[in-house]
């Protein structure tokens, strides 16, 4: 075997779900939610239905930081380049002086160039078709053409939903995702109590099967 060889088979995968694994991937899940509740136990913290995307963003991503760190949990899960970044610029499709797309948050991994667990968050309410509507095309639709994520075969969805219930919100959704000829559309996770889905698409950049986790948060 020649050099070459052995430097390619130890090389490590691009996608980084798959180097994290299933086991990976729901260690992630499990911070985004356990983040959540945190925020919700802030009593400092106010969110209501006039509450801008990125300043609950911006608030959720500071109790993942603070788990992130106290737990250690880049040890746990045996991969310690990999960690939390806001405001992400994907620069995977980014050509000449464009514009870089801007991922809300994700799990970078260090090693791989742009390998990343994206999440990308959305507002979403009772009886606004027009947010249903955004969540689809600028967060799933983002994801199935290759714009975020290109190289990554799962990544997160982040519902807010500042009024009405998080049921019929989903069943709203699965009208509008089922326009675009999903494999699956949202799938209820029931292995989780909390309210997370999974939908299923082929990507159109380059025909690869992808996952999208769905996790809505109730701040009604």
């Amino acid at each position: 075997m020649s050099i070459r060889n052995i430097k390619n088979a130890t090389e490590m995968p691009v996608d980084l779900a798959k180097k994290l694994k299933p086991k990976g991937i729901k260690a992630i899940l499990l911070i985004f939610w356990e983040s959540y509740k945190d925020l919700m136990q802030d009593k400092t913290i106010t969110i209501t239905e006039l509450s801008n995307e990125d300043d609950i963003t911006q608030d959720w991503y500071g109790k993942i930081l603070m788990r992130w760190q106290k737990k250690n949990r880049a040890m746990s899960l045996r991969h310690n380049n990999i960690g939390p970044v806001f405001q992400y610029q994907d620069k995977t499709l980014y050509k000449g002086t464009g514009y870089k797309p801007t991922i809300d948050f994700c799990f970078r991994d260090w090693n791989t160039g742009n390998s990343y667990f994206g999440a990308e968050c959305k507002n979403l309410y009772c009886n606004r078709s027009d947010k249903i509507k955004r969540y689809v095309a600028t967060g799933v639709d983002n994801y199935t053409t290759g714009r975020y994520g290109s190289k990554s075969s799962e990544n997160a969805m982040i519902g807010y939903v500042l009024s009405g219930n998080i049921p019929d919100i989903v069943n709203s959704l699965v009208v509008e995702i089922n326009k675009k000829a999903p494999i699956h559309s949202l799938i209820r996770e029931t292995k989780y109590k909390d309210p997370q889905y999974y939908s299923k698409h082929k990507r159109a950049l380059d025909n690869q099967e992808i996952t999208l986790h769905h996790l809505f948060f109730d701040f009604t």
